[in-house]
């Protein structure tokens, strides 16, 4: 039987972690997606004709993929995970090196890329070495302890798997920049994405978002039936696509791309039926934001297929990329502006007698709203200057996102004042 809401928000009350935990996690990640845009822009010309290598556009995927997934789905998970499995962390000290290797390790590796020095990079890949060791250590650990809730715990063991592999594929990459060992270093770069993409972070969002949309939305839990049998056809779509990738197999790649696509589909309409059963009709610019990245998701698969059986035209891979990236980032975005708000409100009700601030008083929707506009118009734009190419149309679609990443950052910025402002002792 599916758990209520109501039952989440009580565990989540009984579990909550110090507000900064989880806040000095969302607060980098803002800061990296402002850095990730302001990189893409120095090198809008390069974006359209990108295959790999070093300089600005690679850097810019790491700082988002890195600073910005990574960052978000391990601050967002150390708050999530002791809900699912009704244990909690107890483990400061190890978090707060967690956070700071994490935040050292993407901007040393990040540089090294921009720069193109393999020892910055390799440097980076060791810090972030150590960050993901730590964190497999504590998310392994609180697996292992239970789980109330099975379809999450069991996307986190999956999603854990992924990140191992994620991360020991990264190591060969930076090694065989120097030394040249791989056979076809491309085929490795794109084993290394999908594990990240649809991997590790699309495991995770997929989990976490049967207990997050429900909560946000005000609507029952969807079958864990149902949760599983995406989650079996998104991690059989995986293993063949990187099979296929590995082995230079187009076939099986593009027939898991096909697999996966079944798995998408069900994890969409399980969404699709939690939002008609929903008691809250208003759900605001994060559900229009979660909604575009839902439709990027089959799209970027269509496009993995079709690159798979060698039907793209030479934009066609960045493209798929650019749309595999998106629908994650809007996805993260859309869950932060409703976290950050919801947990700020948590704490201000444990802090203060007084009647403590809504999440409606400590979200600003001017900004959100300007976020979202510029968000959609970096999409676009991006996508026209890589189909067209015209590098103007790449500037001008990464100015946008710079602009509604400093629109998101102020958002945050504004959410930790209210919260603040609101637990401070009253003046005399």
């Amino acid at each position: 039987m599916a758990l209520a809401p109501s039952s989440f928000l009580g565990s989540a009350g009984e579990r909550l972690l110090p507000l900064f935990v989880p806040f000095r996690f969302f607060g980098a990640a803002a800061l990296f997606h402002l850095a990730a845009w302001a990189v893409l822009l120095s090198g809008a010309d390069e974006l359209a004709a990108f295959r790999g290598g070093g300089g600005p556009v690679l850097a810019a995927v790491h700082l988002m993929t890195l600073g910005v997934f990574v960052m978000t789905a391990m601050g967002a998970s150390l708050q999530l995970l002791p809900v699912a499995t009704l244990q909690g962390f107890a483990a400061p000290a190890t978090i707060n090196a967690i956070w700071w290797l994490l935040n050292a390790g993407t901007i040393c590796l990040t540089a090294g890329m921009y720069l193109s020095q393999h020892p910055v990079m390799a440097a980076g890949g060791g810090l972030l070495a150590l960050a993901i060791a730590l964190y497999l250590w504590l998310l392994l650990a609180n697996l292992r302890r239970g789980g109330a809730m099975l379809a999450v715990v069991a996307h986190g063991w999956l999603a854990a798997g992924a990140l191992v592999g994620l991360l020991g594929l990264g190591l060969i990459l930076i090694v065989n920049q120097e030394h040249g060992f791989l056979a076809n270093a491309q085929r490795g770069a794109v084993s290394h994405m999908l594990l990240a993409a649809y991997g590790f972070m699309g495991l995770l969002a997929m989990g976490f978002s049967y207990v997050l949309v429900p909560m946000f939305a005000l609507a029952p839990m969807p079958s864990v039936k149902g949760a599983l049998g995406a989650m079996f056809c998104a991690c059989a779509g995986l293993a063949l696509g990187l099979a296929g990738t590995w082995f230079n197999q187009d076939i099986w790649a593009a027939a898991g791309g096909a697999v996966g696509l079944i798995g998408v589909t069900l994890y969409l309409g399980l969404m699709v039926m939690t939002l008609r059963q929903r008691m809250r009709k208003k759900l605001g610019p994060a559900f229009i934001l979660m909604r575009l990245s839902w439709a990027l998701m089959p799209l970027s698969l269509l496009m993995g297929i079709a690159w798979a059986l060698d039907l793209l035209p030479p934009w066609g891979p960045v493209i798929f990329g650019l749309w595999l990236f998106g629908w994650l980032l809007g996805f993260l975005l859309a869950i932060l502006q409703r976290i950050v708000p919801f947990l700020a409100s948590m704490h201000a009700a444990l802090a203060v007698r007084r009647r403590p601030p809504t999440v409606t008083a400590l979200t600003a929707p001017g900004p959100l709203a300007a976020h979202l506009y510029c968000h959609c118009a970096a999409l676009v734009l991006l996508s026209a200057g890589i189909v067209w190419p015209m590098p103007l149309l790449v500037y001008l679609g990464a100015l946008a996102g710079l602009l509604g990443a400093a629109a998101f950052t102020w958002f945050f910025l504004l959410a930790v004042l209210k919260y603040r402002t609101a637990v401070a002792p009253p003046s005399a």
